[in-house]
């Protein structure tokens, strides 16, 4: 199977790249705006990311008010755009508190060139699956209930599971009640990696007892948040 990444700019990906790509996928032969030959046309799966502009993502920051005799000069521009825009304005672009309710989260997307912008949901799932390099092996879905379950296998070869919930509509009970339905304790053996956003009160750490063999088994709970954050605005 064949895999293969474009990268592409502007308007005309809707209007002129796409429909080429479907064209060519459906039959590599046309004729006067139809195929001649539908037989030659490949089997595709398409997947569309739409990635933020550098002006997009200035858009979002909340610069703190500053009084500077500095900020109107070169030296206060490479302030700006260094030490402020890296440090004082990470929390406005992407905070803990946004992974409350993952589902929800927002940009700031530019629509036209004087300025004018309108709030465009923001795929975190997505987005930390790549971060981490995991490879989905299947995902479930159940928005209604608040949760987005995922399985795959990360590039050191661990079989992980990402969990992502919304915190208002599943807290501590509901979460517990869930990982009894995925039987998610110390003692499974399906995963190496468990990932989870928001608080919880899961136990990690399962002592057996004597008669059992008087084992130590570790359920490897990981929080979402930090690794997001981290991974997101790492420099090198």
């Amino acid at each position: 199977m064949a895999k293969y990444i474009l990268v592409e700019m502007g308007a005309h990906f809707d209007t002129v790249l796409r429909p080429r790509l479907k064209k060519v996928a459906y039959s590599a032969d046309w004729k006067d705006g139809k195929p001649t030959k539908r037989s030659s046309g490949i089997s595709h799966g398409f997947k569309y990311l739409r990635l933020e502009s550098y002006e997009d993502v200035l858009n979002n920051l909340q610069l703190p008010e500053v009084e500077s005799d500095l900020l109107g000069t070169a030296m206060g521009q490479d302030y700006q755009l260094g030490y402020m825009l890296d440090v004082e304005t990470r929390d406005s672009l992407l905070s803990v508190a946004d992974f409350h309710k993952p589902f929800d989260y927002q940009l700031n997307i530019a629509t036209d060139s004087s300025g004018a912008s309108t709030p465009h949901p923001i795929d975190l799932v997505e987005t930390f699956n790549y971060l981490i390099g995991l490879t989905v092996e299947h995902s479930q879905r159940d928005l209604k209930t608040g949760y987005i379950k995922l399985t795959g296998t990360l590039p050191t070869g661990e079989k992980t599971l990402v969990v992502w919930r919304d915190c208002e509509k599943i807290g501590y009970e509901e979460l517990e009640k869930l990982c009894k339905d995925w039987n998610l304790t110390p003692r499974q053996k399906e995963y190496d990696l468990v990932y989870l956003n928001g608080d919880h009160n899961l136990p990690s750490l399962l002592e057996e007892l004597a008669k059992d063999g008087g084992t130590t088994r570790e359920l490897r709970l990981r929080q979402i948040e930090p690794e997001f954050l981290e991974k997101m605005f790492e420099s090198q």
